[in-house]
């Protein structure tokens, strides 16, 4: 519990198994609930106007593991604004300015790897950004993940900002590192979370899977992690093509890899104005349409590319899972295990892919022209194609 010198404070939330379910050791409104309620509703209102399918996917976790997947994402979202949020010609100060942003979420969370239960009375007080908050009040809970994975978003995002926020990505493979260090963090961030041993009820047929006495747990433990990594690199990349309009217009920057568009002899400056729509200073506008088709056609299949390796390896996880309970005689983890003998603990990340998926899919159709109207329409699958993903376990 809180340090017995701020008896206003509520006792800490504690997990417990419950019926198949999870409970909080305390209900008491107080001060420390207010905080992490407005905090709460705070990152849910940004989300729904930044990243509305995040948010939508999140409805998928059970009640008791929604903070975690909102405070992960809110918090790769506060990044995205300090490293997005360049401007053209911004001078030096303007930049060591937005690197002290950098600073200040690292010192956030300091402090958040500082909190127990004999410093949570006066850490807590100096923590007060909705999305640390939300992560502060995981570190109380004692739910499982490593802090060094939100570390490595700050870096990577910070890396970004110094790198490629004014002049682009040099090739595909910076993208793909981009993607590692911020959108596959979150989704390794959520396995552990998923699998803290107090979620009795819920992660305990993922731990046992985990714990058989074999050397093919190791093989399982990589497959499960491959699925999150390549479909964070996926996430990354699709972002990037969603953005194209924006950063050329907003940011005059081209979000493309150079030398994709040296492999098409499609020149930058040609391309940034074409996605600006200023045609009237293109010679030739359908050929540039052509080549930027091209161009974009490479990237996406990339993004595809990890879509394909993440089902593929979905699919081997799937059959260890079944391999691994037949050679150690626990066929009743499988039944346990639920749908399709693939428990939530280790699926439900994955589903964060999907609005990805989708946006590739629609891409197709419109035959890789990243200006059709249709592109901007709301995507209306979500939701039958999530429900979907869940019940049958794919992606």
């Amino acid at each position: 519990m809180l340090a017995t010198t701020r008896r206003s404070s509520r006792v800490i939330p504690r997990v417990h198994g419950f019926a198949g379910s999870v409970r909080y050791a305390s209900t008491v409104t107080d001060s420390y609930t207010q905080k992490v309620d407005k905090a709460r509703y705070d990152c849910i209102a940004q989300l729904s106007k930044a990243d509305p399918s995040s948010l939508f996917m999140s409805k998928f976790y059970p009640e008791y593991l929604r903070d975690a997947f909102i405070a992960f994402k809110s918090f790769n979202l506060e990044l995205s604004k300090v490293s997005f949020g360049f401007q053209p010609g911004a001078t030096n100060k303007s930049r060591e300015f937005n690197n002290l942003k950098f600073q200040f979420w690292l010192q956030q969370l300091n402090k958040c790897t500082q909190l127990d239960e004999s410093t949570a009375s006066t850490i807590f007080l100096d923590i007060n950004e909705p999305c640390t908050i939300l992560l502060a009040d995981l570190v109380l809970k004692k739910l499982s993940f490593s802090p060094d994975m939100l570390v490595q978003m700050v870096h990577s995002h910070q890396h970004f900002y110094a790198q490629n926020s004014s002049t682009g990505f040099s090739n595909l493979d910076e993208m793909c590192s981009f993607g590692e260090g911020t959108h596959s963090q979150v989704n390794y961030l959520m396995q552990s979370v998923l699998l803290s041993p107090q979620l009795t009820g819920f992660s305990d047929v993922g731990i046992d899977l985990l714990q058989l006495p074999t050397t093919g747990t190791n093989e399982l433990r990589h497959n499960l992690t491959d699925v999150s990594a390549h479909l964070g690199q996926a996430t990354a990349i699709g972002s990037f093509l969603v953005g194209l309009q924006y950063f050329a217009q907003k940011k005059q920057t081209l979000m493309l890899p150079t030398d994709t568009l040296t492999k098409y002899r499609l020149p930058e400056e040609v391309c940034l104005r074409y996605l600006q729509g200023t045609h009237n200073e293109i010679g030739d506008v359908a050929s540039t349409k052509e080549l930027v088709k091209n161009v974009v056609f490479e990237v996406a299949t990339l993004a595809n590319d990890h879509i394909i390796s993440a089902r593929t390896k979905l699919e081997t996880a799937k059959e260890q899972i079944r391999r691994l309970a037949s050679e150690n005689g626990r066929n009743d983890l499988l039944k346990a295990a639920g749908k399709r003998q693939f428990p939530d603990c280790f699926f439900l990340p994955y589903l964060a892919g999907l609005p990805t998926v989708l946006y590739l899919e629609r891409l197709e159709k419109a035959d890789f022209d990243v200006l059709h109207p249709k592109l901007l329409a709301k995507e209306w699958r979500l939701g039958f194609r999530a429900w979907n993903a869940e019940r049958t376990r794919c992606i």
